[in-house]
């Protein structure tokens, strides 16, 4: 018997590129083929799990990995023949997924499973479209009983029976590690190459947004893996893969007890695994300066840590509690940058609560820790009511949810939310207002060196009679801002354009520095897309230099940037990283 595990529809019919979180929120984004994706985690560990405990042929197979659309996807569905078909679909993702599962059911008559959070939110409807089985909660064992042949009635987890207790961490193998590659899933913001793995399980609270507590878990919950077990498999990965840099602990809350991160980082350390470099999602309520010190020592050089809100109001509404205290986080983030850890936060906009004003807070709050060099990056969502949480359920009766089309579930494109003082509008303008104040915050702290930096490797670089410019407008503001005024202070005489998205028009208009500005439409640069009318138009302008702009220091994932700019033709193209370094690129 033929089993396959499939994460989701790799790019979906408007041709957004999904980055498929089931058990978090999915997000997209338009045209960006180099768009990054996470490991689909609990799929590899149903995968090793059916490996190890069955004699069936198992293969796991991940669209968004390989930027598989609907029709690709079918044609390799129907090269493997599955006789079962397991997929995890999100509610942005859902229609995607049903539209291949049942077309894979209609063209092999393969037997389909859904789990994870649409399903679970919406479990009789699911089975209405025509899936044959849902899971309900952590469905790693629950699967395996499915193949297995167990009778369904008696399977916990499997609707509508009742849920599976949850799991001992310590039972699963490792994930799965054959069929995809688990080197391939680089998240942008790890600085170095570093494997998604996973220490522990669950978090000790339950906010009204999220996934995992409220549908996976069904409760506060954390369950830590083996010490020993963890080091066993980083052995096994740096072994496996001579490349690897690092690991991200790609977790709900690494942090949750202070004895287990002291184990775990003493336990890295005798391993000799302290040269490598590791990334956390942990909780900054009990962070201190033993633990940091420990962490530091044992090879963690970045935590990202949810700091959510700076309004106790909004905390209150989406159940923080007691883990919510403005003045720790900024004890906390003095004390992190002491240790030479740095901090990643995440922030929500839009969440139960909100008002304009409330909101506002948090951004005021992102611009300050971030001119302070507390925050060295950031994560900003609009907060989406996922079905099956709380906050949809309160968002639903009390008539706050404005659009129900799944796609927009998204966190990153718009809000599908609209509270009587604080509308869907406002609620994304608030949103992009908090770039604006991280924008600036980096202005300010980066000025100091960034700018001098610049210059002068500008001034190493490039060669006399530079008088047309074209920036290509794919970092942060705060590098187009002192991009540009460096090159100015090079340049005085010549004339600088930019190429950007229409959605930031009216923020590029405000710099003095730029001679035109040149709109592409929204999303991502990608030359097969691009404007076909306004291509010849910038290759025509026969420009001197085309300056890119590269958000980290590598300039992965610029690669269609870098295209667009060598079919312009320019005398010279170079890149400009965030620490202010030149990079040749023609």
């Amino acid at each position: 018997m033929k089993v396959v595990l499939a994460n989701s529809v790799g790019i979906d019919k408007d041709g957004y590129y999904i980055v498929h979180s089931p058990s978090r929120w999915s997000f997209s984004a338009k045209d960006y083929k180099e768009q990054f994706t996470y490991y689909p985690w609990e799929l590899a560990y149903t995968s090793s799990l059916l490996k190890r405990e069955t004699n069936n042929k198992i293969k796991l197979l991940d669209g968004c990995l390989e930027k598989w659309d609907f029709k690709r996807y079918l044609e390799v569905l129907k090269e493997e023949k599955p006789d079962w078909l397991i997929m995890e679909p999100s509610s942005r993702t859902y229609d995607e997924d049903l539209r291949l599962a049942l077309a894979c059911k209609e063209v092999l008559g393969t037997k389909l499973f859904f789990c994870g959070q649409h399903a679970i939110a919406y479990p009789d409807e699911v089975l209405k479209a025509g899936i044959d089985y849902v899971g309900i909660g952590e469905y790693e064992y629950t699967v395996l009983e499915l193949i297995q042949g167990k009778n369904p009635s008696g399977i916990l987890g499997l609707y509508p029976n009742q849920r599976r207790p949850l799991l001992n961490f310590n039972t699963l193998p490792w994930p799965e590690d054959d069929d995809v590659a688990r080197i391939k899933y680089h998240e942008p913001n790890c600085e170095y190459q570093e494997i998604q793995l996973y220490a522990t399980r669950g978090c000790p609270l339950q906010c009204v947004f999220c996934v995992c507590g409220n549908l996976y878990y069904l409760k506060p919950n954390w369950r830590p893996r083996n010490p020993k077990e963890v080091v066993a498999e980083l052995k096994y990965l740096r072994n496996k893969y001579p490349q690897m840099e690092g690991g991200f602990f790609d977790e709900e809350v690494h942090n949750a007890s202070k004895a287990y991160i002291l184990e775990l980082s003493k336990a890295i350390v005798e391993a000799g695994l302290n040269d490598l470099h590791y990334t956390a999602m942990c909780g900054y309520w009990n962070l201190d300066q033993e633990m940091l010190a420990a962490m530091r020592k044992a090879g963690y050089y970045k935590l990202r840590i949810g700091i959510e809100t700076a309004s106790a109001k909004i905390a209150e509404c989406i159940g923080l509690k007691s883990k919510f205290n403005i003045e720790r986080l900024y004890q906390v983030l003095e004390e992190a940058k002491e240790a030479g850890m740095k901090i990643y936060g995440t922030f929500l906009f839009g969440a139960l609560g909100s008002i304009k004003e409330e909101d506002e807070k948090t951004a005021r709050l992102i611009q300050d820790i971030t001119s302070k060099d507390l925050l060295c990056d950031l994560q900003i969502s609009i907060c989406t009511p996922q079905p099956g949480t709380p906050f949809y359920k309160i968002a639903q009766e009390k008539g706050y949810l404005i659009n129900e089309d799944l796609r927009k579930f998204d966190g990153a494109q718009s809000a599908v939310i609209s509270y009587p003082a604080y509308s869907s509008n406002d609620i994304y303008q608030t949103f992009r207002y908090a770039f604006q104040c991280y924008d600036q915050g980096l202005e300010e702290r980066k000025r100091i060196k960034f700018l001098p930096k610049l210059i002068n490797n500008l001034q190493i670089h490039l060669l006399d009679n530079i008088k047309k410019v074209l920036l290509l407008r794919c970092g942060r503001m705060w590098q187009v801002n002192l991009g540009m005024e460096a090159l100015k202070k090079i340049f005085p005489d010549s004339k600088i354009d930019i190429l950007c998205q229409a959605n930031i028009k009216n923020v590029i208009e405000d710099n003095l520095n730029v001679n035109k500005i040149y709109v592409y439409g929204d999303g991502f640069i990608n030359l097969d897309t691009f404007d076909k009318l306004l291509l010849p138009q910038l290759t025509n302008e026969d420009f001197d230099l085309v300056v890119v702009l590269y958000n980290n220091s590598t300039g992965r994932g610029f690669q269609e940037v870098n295209r667009l700019a060598m079919s312009l033709n320019p005398k010279k193209i170079i890149a400009i990283n965030p620490d202010g370094e030149i990079e040749q690129v023609k």
